[in-house]
């Protein structure tokens, strides 16, 4: 049946050509006449391209002969505009950013292909090739390959070309000077005939370089992200595996597409369309990855159609990609449901310090000041219960000596001394508890925002998103990696100074007594080998408020338990001994 109906199309193709396109004979009698009028060999005019033609076509466009490269410049950034493709984008440098080594940051890998390419396929089901016709731009007539165009105000260039197919295509760009974003205004006209389905795509092939000097976090926290009125579908590359490709594709209403690496995100957005369809694919390698954001748009049926989009590559700070006003920031990945609102209060807690002080090092310093001051009510009573533990020790241990044999006994008078005592055993748990949604609020604030990329403290700290590395081992050492940090090693001290002024030996039981001078090495080990690795912000928050949880239980905390414990508790009066006999 399938062939019968090819057959049937292939046959009755001319009657539904010349019934759609009528021929007038007036017109024809006319042409044959000034055909016979001419000289013996005239000009042929050539019909709409067939397949065969179109190919032919295709591979003489195929030469890098008439391609042309334009830097355009502004005060955010430096982008390498191509006109093969009309404008597509082949190099990406921003300015505020530098790398690890401290050079302009390069955005995009060396070889980036036709980013912002148009495409559609043409009534023979063949791709348009459009990446390989190089695009007619008036404004860049008297500039030549690799000139740079500097941005000091809003100016515009218009790419135009004729497809193989015949179908009349521009690109018209607007730039700002300070701006990270710019305007693609695209036009398509005469296509009806020779474009398959009614829609083009647009389409951001290269997703971003590997920017950061641990490309296993930057490739972690990257991905892609499509908005489809109020539901967003995303394809993060931290839930996929080494060597494996991912796709999702989207059907309806696209607001827009978006591609981010750990620090860094670009975007497509039309403006007055929106987009009919989305198509995402990311590939993960150890130390690379692969990310390409497709959209769909649908196209008039008159022959002539126009759509605008906003086109941004940009930092992913969170008040700049709100500003757009379109849901950009949902790209940030802030935790999940129980702790995103710790980690967006403690950013914007770091945010209004740094309004105050410019200095995020300082910063974090205060906020480890004012988190202490603030959890202080809670932390004080847990820290006296802890002291009072201490002080109630001979008594527990006369228990202990008295009911040895007991043992059911023996944790009922303990209790009851507990009780008596006004002591929680379970006290000291509370400020871990409080730490925790602090702790990871503040991982997840130092590996998402970029106000702490490459933002210095003093000497050798350069970067508290980085761990503060003094200098290299030169080699690989496991749980520990190739450098030298100093702030974890000050942590970890501070850690064993606060757990002995704690108290060991203070179990109602030898096992308990002796699981505790067990913890007061283990628990500062594995601290220090968890956060070795960690930014350096982080881990100065937690060594600064250390350090200030030992002031407070030094000089206030245990003043005031002693003290009152000694109020509470005097001290039996002996009698004195009679003078010996001489």
């Amino acid at each position: 049946m399938a062939f019968v109906l090819i057959g049937i199309v292939i046959i009755f193709l001319p009657y539904y050509q010349q019934w759609v396109n009528p021929v007038d004979p007036q017109a024809q009698q006319q042409r044959e006449v000034s055909a016979t009028q001419a000289e013996p060999e005239p000009p042929v005019t050539s019909p709409p391209p067939t397949r065969i033609q179109a190919d032919i076509n295709m591979l003489e466009r195929e030469t890098p002969l008439a391609s042309k490269e334009i830097v355009i410049t502004n005060n955010k950034y430096a982008m390498v505009l191509s006109n093969l493709g009309g404008g597509t984008v082949r190099g990406y440098t921003v300015f505020e950013y530098p790398d690890h080594e401290g050079n302009p940051l390069q955005l995009l890998p060396d070889e980036s292909a036709a980013n912002l390419n148009l495409s559609f396929t043409n009534i023979y089901q063949d791709p348009s090739r459009l990446e390989y016709i190089a695009f007619d731009c008036p404004q860049l007539a008297n500039f030549k390959d690799g000139d740079t165009l500097f941005i000091d105000r809003e100016i515009s260039l218009s790419y135009t070309a004729l497809s193989n197919e015949g179908v009349r295509v521009e690109k018209n760009f607007t730039f700002f000077p300070d701006r990270y974003d710019f305007r693609l205004h695209v036009v398509l006209a005469d296509y009806m005939q020779r474009v398959s389905g009614l829609k083009y795509t647009i389409a951001w092939e290269n997703g971003f370089a590997i920017t950061e000097a641990n490309a296993a976090d930057d490739i972690m926290y990257s991905g892609l992200y499509a908005q489809m009125g109020s539901e967003m579908a995303k394809l993060e590359l931290q839930k996929a595996k080494e060597g494996e490709e991912k796709r999702l594709n989207t059907d309806g209403r696209t607001d827009w597409v978006a591609f981010k690496s750990k620090y860094f995100t670009g975007f497509i957005a039309p403006i007055d369309n929106k987009g009919i369809r989305s198509e995402l694919t990311a590939s993960k390698e150890k130390q690379s990855r692969g990310l390409k954001a497709r959209i769909d748009m649908g196209l008039s049926k008159n022959d002539y159609h126009q759509d605008t989009f906003i086109i941004g590559l940009v930092p992913a700070e969170k008040s700049l990609l709100a500003s757009y006003d379109m849901g950009l920031q949902k790209t940030m990945n802030w935790g999940g449901p129980i702790i995103r609102p710790f980690s967006i209060a403690l950013h914007w807690l770091l945010e209004f310090f740094y309004r105050l002080i410019p200095n995020y090092g300082v910063v974090i310093i205060i906020m480890a000041l004012f988190i202490k001051i603030v959890t202080y009510p809670l932390t004080q009573k847990s820290y006296g219960s802890m002291k009072r533990m201490q002080l109630i020790q001979p008594k527990v241990q006369e228990l202990q000596e008295k009911y040895k044999n007991n043992k059911q006994v023996l944790q009922q008078k303990t209790m009851e001394l507990y009780k008596e005592e006004k002591v929680n055993p379970m006290g000291g748990c509370l400020p871990l508890l409080l730490q925790l949604p602090l702790l990871y609020g503040l991982f997840i604030v130092f590996r998402t925002a970029i106000e702490f990329r490459g933002a210095p403290f003093f000497l050798w700290m350069k970067d508290l998103s980085a761990p503060d590395a003094l200098f290299s081992f030169g080699v690989r050492i496991p749980l520990l990696g190739t450098d030298f940090n100093v702030l974890p090693i000050i942590m970890t001290v501070l850690m064993i100074v606060q757990q002995k002024m704690t108290g060991t030996g203070m179990g109602s039981t030898p096992q308990q007594q002796q699981q505790q001078k067990m913890m007061l090495w283990l628990m500062p080990a594995m601290m220090f080998f968890l956060f070795y690795n960690f930014s350096s912000g982080l881990v100065l928050y937690y060594t600064v408020f250390n350090a200030l949880t030992i002031l407070q239980q030094k000089y206030i905390t245990n003043k005031q338990i002693e003290k009152s414990f000694a109020e509470s508790h005097p001290a039996p009066i002996r009698k004195k001994a009679p003078p010996k006999k001489k």
